[in-house]
């Protein structure tokens, strides 16, 4: 009779490789899978209980199907997971590398079916701190915010969304058995299919005391919970915002023109000291300032005034004279300079 099982097992988890390009995956027993499949990240975990038959198509998609499980997610996405995302823009004749922060905006569409216990959402792991994370969509009979702690909410994409903590005592992480805290942002009206932009929510939660730690993976998963369901979703990704239009004239184009617009409206002409928003950010400099993040990363170059940054020169990364000058916000770093990615 072991020997059937072992076999059994085994013939179930080589047939079912994730390796290839279209695979599934039949699960009644860990071990669970972590991996890339179509150019995404994938990871699946179950507690074991039940049956799901999860099957990756190209690219972003997946589908999965469960009946009466313990508890089970899936999905597919980005290891690590970020709030932005840089792309890297060089102009060829300034010898110069620059990179735009954009937010990283995460789009969905497909199919998701759970008249139970269920969620649709981007969810991810932090660590230092262990951090369980989720910006739910849509969620079947049960709402995750009924027990949870209510901080807040947040406008994006279109939506209100209920910021919650909630606190695991000893449950599975990413770190084995662990206590951590739980966030959330559950979208007051739920949908399938839109885009959610991570930042607006990281931002929030930290203007909440909310603080994430170094992004694990992230992914827009399926999950079910002692319930009975079927999703099918594609997933991508997108900007929520370029570099700003001064800098990115400038740059393209190459010309003396694009360079002097990007100059005067990327910089102070005069030494005055201004704000440059971040490129994406719904809530502006001074909040951002009071929220202390004015020494993140992604926010150098921008916000000088609010931040106290404020030399008595220009500080708004403009031209000079009107051929180096750019955008802060993400463009021409040189208007005579032509520019490719």
């Amino acid at each position: 009779m072991l020997k059937s099982v072992i076999l059994t097992t085994l013939i179930a988890y080589v047939a079912a490789s994730p390796y290839g390009g279209n695979s599934t995956l039949v699960k009644r027993a860990p071990p669970n899978a972590t991996g890339t499949n179509g150019g995404y990240y994938y990871s699946f975990w179950s507690d074991g209980a039940g049956s799901i038959t999860w099957n990756m198509g190209s690219g972003g998609q997946y589908s999965v199907t469960w009946s009466n499980v313990g508890n089970f997610v899936a999905g597919k996405g980005w290891n690590p997971g970020a709030a932005r995302f840089n792309k890297k823009i060089a102009f060829l004749h300034c010898f110069k590398t620059i990179f735009l922060h954009h937010f990283r905006t995460i789009s969905y569409s497909g199919t998701y079916n759970c008249p139970g216990n269920g969620y649709l959402s981007v969810y991810g792991w932090t660590r230092n701190p262990l951090i369980e994370y989720y910006i739910v969509e849509t969620y079947g009979s049960y709402n995750p915010s009924s027990a949870a702690s209510k901080k807040g909410s947040v406008t994006s994409d279109g939506g209100t969304y209920d910021i919650l903590t909630t606190t695991r005592n000893q449950q599975p992480s990413i770190d084995g058995t662990q206590t951590f805290q739980q966030y959330w942002s559950v979208r007051q009206s739920k949908r399938v299919g839109g885009s959610v932009t991570v930042g607006n929510h990281f931002n929030a939660w930290s203007g909440l005391g909310m603080k994430l730690g170094n992004h694990d993976y992230q992914i827009v998963a399926s999950e079910g919970y002692q319930s009975s369901g079927s999703a099918s979703i594609t997933v991508g990704e997108g900007s929520s915002s370029g570099g700003s239009t001064g800098g990115n004239t400038g740059g393209n184009t190459g010309g003396s023109t694009g360079g002097s617009t990007g100059g005067n409206t990327g910089g102070s002409t005069g030494g005055s000291c201004t704000d440059t928003p971040v490129p994406g950010d719904q809530y502006g400099c001074s909040q951002q300032a009071g929220w202390g993040n004015c020494n993140q990363s992604w926010m150098q170059g921008y916000c000088a005034k609010s931040c106290n940054r404020c030399t008595g020169t220009s500080t708004g990364g403009g031209s000079t004279g009107g051929n180096t000058g750019g955008s802060t916000g993400g463009g021409s770093t040189g208007g005579n300079c032509a520019a490719s990615e």
